[in-house]
């Protein structure tokens, strides 16, 4: 009660003198006037407004119209004969669909603007200045107080934004998102609420808008040229074929025939790479300076063109995203596209312009501002492989939606974690606070932050403050804080994830605990821990070698702790925990690979190397004898086919495009010894395979070779694959290098000034090496080996992800070839790691 009367002392206090009293002692003499020809919108912002503040004084105000004579003092909402004979010198025009006038004028109080929204907007930001909050769709602070005063008010307001789409569940519902000043396409808002922004369809429609399966068949140069082949699986379009051009326009034309109500259409690239190789796209691509967007804007402009003529209204929308973030040379948006870049690679805890690692983005920010005044933004802020660990990211949102609106960005939105039930860590909060600086980014975050948690909270807010301070330390740069980065894809053992950090948090959440003056405090005081102790147990699932046996050193505590764990997260109706999966699938996952794994051991003098032929026979460790390093990656155990992943590896693929290996089971052979392992593998195909690991002549390297042999009666498509994880925790001077089959040299620098720390590279046709790839580190002090035999290898790859993870691939292909009963298939591959310099 204390808090409310503040809130309420306070807004009073913000209002200037000869106020207009329109409730005194629980008693008005003032009407609320509506149009005759009020929206839907206007008419649901008079009822609000009765309604709020009939809850702050007692007093209820009655609704009338004006259509005919009216008469006393009257809150006018909406423009209207009354406001029109006024005349207020309002502009309609400039405010339009969302902004709005707050003007008094004698005994009237005039709250109206544009139609659409406008008017209802600036009841709820009227109502605002009174004190009232929506901080969640269940929590609200609406001051009691008997008298209600206001001053003499002549101002207006538009919004910051025109798109406004915080997308985590806890936003979507109607009444919080109307009342926040929120218009996204997500949002449960409908014709009382003014409608929404409305897309068709939302995003990556390529497929949808030339499926393949109607038509690649018969037009397959539409689809992608990939290594040489048109492809329909995880493929693009080829952007600059003219009929292809021409189906999609008449496609287009049948989806706004469809949907009418879709103000924005979306033109955009499918959630994957595979964009076309033919020589017309790569022309262009040349053309627009050697960047993937250049295809994909003109053909856009195309479309976009085209269904301007028609539907001058409608606006055409496509992404500067992933392999498209880079802006073209030459070409321009038109005036009816909408550019959404997506930030998708930056550091999220520190704002973009102050860390190094978000410079690429900022580079792409000024450079797509200088050729529109139309982008959008399609901002992150959740870890989307693990919704429930702390993401502290408020400092950035606070410096970076101001930012946004520097660079001329008109639309925002900002993806967070959004399962049917919702759960995203602190989706409440986020959602709350982002709304409130859609709308104006001059928003004291950290005042709205104290808000919320008093409101929702209660008497343990001040813990749940201190646990809000301590998770930021953990990533705000020196001297504030620990200075780590943290992105969109990280697992629980991430840098700021330390043991320190989640006791510390785990004694405060006891505090909050125990301040809670309630069982519903407490709830949700419970709610927000789950980061916490979600992270815990992620952490201690890492496993170990220990003598022949593989697994956590706890698994039967573990196994209870999961169980104890998933059944508080549903008893929050909580249905998911990561992107594209549901609870269900993460417990059968977990407990169909949480077990314990026999090991392999083989060891000369350099290297103790352990195996687990259950995992796919994978190498699970690679011991430097030397140093007691890992040569191999330390897989995070938050990987979602944890511990089936990482390490050295082999897989077996119908060609080198599929996506989906062949299964293989694998027994260890009698012909094992101390330093040279084998094993068996068979797959449902016919497939037979022997594996053997061992080292070089020389002992350095760890030596593999496998044979592939179709031991059925048919024909079986296969490829051999041959992938190994480098553990690179201190590589950020990374760098390979490797020499092509025509002689030339070829190095590249993994961490350039002003792109993302990740990357890869394709050694294909004129491109592949001479037998060797190589990665050194003078600040790790090592160098990684890979070796092959060049006359049997089709090609190799590398990729790299010194941002999230710290690990670098480097694999190797056989040829792709249908072997027939009794044909063999050979692939060699050495690994190793040594000292810088050797």
């Amino acid at each position: 009660m204390k808090l409310l009367s503040l809130a309420v002392a306070l807004a009073s206090a913000a209002f200037a003198a000869e106020p207009l009293t329109l409730v005194e002692n629980g008693k008005s003499t003032y009407s609320i006037c509506l149009s005759s020809e009020a929206s839907p919108s206007e008419r649901r912002g008079a009822a609000e407004l009765q309604k709020f503040l009939l809850e702050m004084s007692g007093a209820q105000l009655p609704i009338v119209t004006d259509a005919g004579k009216v008469k006393g003092n009257l809150i006018l909402v909406g423009r209207g004969k009354l406001t029109d004979r006024m005349k207020l010198g309002i502009d309609y025009t400039k405010l339009g669909d969302e902004g709005f006038a707050l003007k008094t004028s004698g005994r009237r109080l005039v709250i109206a603007g544009g139609r659409l929204r406008g008017t209802m907007y600036g009841v709820y930001t009227f109502l605002d200045r009174l004190g009232c909050r929506w901080f969640t769709s269940q929590v609200s602070r609406i001051p009691k107080t008997p008298t209600i005063r206001v001053p003499a008010l002549d101002e207006s307001q538009t919004p910051a934004f025109e798109y406004r789409e915080p997308f985590f569940t806890e936003a979507f519902e109607k009444d919080w998102a109307a009342r926040n000043r929120i218009n996204g396409a997500s949002m449960k808002l409908d014709d009382s609420t003014g409608g929404k922004v409305t897309y068709y369809p939302f995003v990556h429609s390529f497929n949808q808008m030339i499926p393949p399966e109607k038509y690649f068949s018969s037009h397959p140069e539409w689809f992608s040229l990939i290594d040489g082949a048109r492809r329909s699986e995880r493929s693009q379009l080829c952007l600059t074929n003219k009929e292809m051009l021409q189906e999609s326009i008449k496609n287009v034309l049948e989806w706004i025939q469809q949907h009418p109500e879709a103000r924005i259409i979306s033109v955009s690239q499918n959630d994957w790479t595979g964009w076309c190789e033919c020589d017309n796209c790569r022309r262009v691509e040349e053309e627009e300076g050697g960047v993937h967007s250049g295809p994909l804007l003109r053909f856009v402009n195309a479309v976009a063109e085209e269904i301007g003529k028609k539907y001058p209204d409608k606006l055409i929308d496509t992404l500067a995203y992933w392999y498209t973030e880079d802006p073209p040379a030459k070409v321009r948006p038109r005036p009816n596209v909408r550019i959404r870049l997506c930030p998708i690679g930056v550091c999220e805890s520190h704002p973009y312009e102050k860390c190094p690692r978000s410079a690429y983005f900022m580079r792409n920010l000024r450079n797509w501002s200088k050729i529109t005044n139309q982008l959008y933004i399609w901002h992150y802020n959740t870890n989307f492989a693990h919704y429930l660990l702390p993401f502290p990211d408020f400092d950035e949102l606070a410096a970076d939606i101001p930012m946004y609106k520097r660079h001329g960005v008109v639309g925002l939105f900002l993806e967070g974690a959004y399962p049917p039930e919702g759960g995203g860590e602190n989706g409440e909060l986020r959602s709350y606070v982002m709304a409130r600086q859609l709308w104006d980014t001059r928003t004291d975050v950290d005042k709205e932050v104290n808000e919320f948690l008093e409101a929702v909270y209660g008497k343990a807010a001040k813990p749940m403050r201190a646990y809000y301070d301590l998770m930021h330390q953990q990533v705000r740069f020196a001297p504030e804080g620990r200075g780590r980065h943290l992105y969109i894809f990280m697992h629980p053992r991430a840098s700021y994830l330390s043991r320190e950090f989640l006791d510390r948090a785990a004694e405060l959440f006891r505090q909050a605990d125990a301040a809670a003056g309630n069982e519903v405090i407490r709830r949700r005081v419970r709610q927000a821990r789950i980061s916490i102790d979600y992270a815990r147990l992620m952490q201690d699932r890492e496993y170990e070698v220990r003598g022949d046996v593989f697994a956590p050193s706890d698994l039967d505590g573990l196994k209870s702790r999961f169980a104890a764990l998933w059944s508080l997260i549903r008893s929050y109706g909580f249905t998911s925990i990561r992107e594209s999966a549901n609870l269900k699938q993460d417990e059968e996952g977990f407990y169909a690979l949480m077990k314990p794994y026999k090991i392999s051991t083989i060891q000369n003098s350099n290297w103790t190397v352990h195996i687990a032929p259950d995992l796919n026979g994978r190498v699970v460790r690679m011991i430097d004898k030397r140093t007691g390093r890992d040569a191999l990656y330390r897989v995070d155990p938050g990987e979602r086919t944890y511990p089936n992943a990482s390490g050295l590896a082999l897989s077996l693929y119908p060609d080198h495009h599929t996506r989906q290996a062949y299964d293989i089971a694998w027994t260890v052979s009698d012909a094992t010894s101390p330093d040279r392992l084998v094993l068996k593998g068979t797959t449902t195909q016919g497939l037979t395979l022997e594996r053997t690991i061992g080292f070089t002549v020389d002992g350095k390297l760890l030596h593999t070779e496998t044979v592939v042999t179709n031991a059925g009666d048919k024909p079986v498509a296969t490829a051999i694959q041959t992938t190994c994880r480098l553990g690179a925790a201190d590589a950020e001077d990374a760098m390979a290098s490797y020499r092509r089959l025509d002689g030339t040299a070829g190095r590249k620098v993994m961490i350039e000034p002003e792109r993302e720390p990740v990357g890869s590279e394709n050694y294909i046709g004129p491109q592949r090496l001479d037998g060797a790839w190589r990665a050194t580190s003078r600040h790790a002090g090592c160098a990684w080996i890979a070796r092959f035999p060049k006359d049997i290898t089709n090609r190799s790859y590398a990729n790299w992800n010194l941002r999230d993870d710290m690990s670098i691939n480097f694999g190797v292909w056989s040829d792709a070839k249908t072997l027939k009963p009794g044909e063999t298939l050979r692939q060699e591959f050495d690994y190793g790691v040594e000292a810088q310099g050797n």
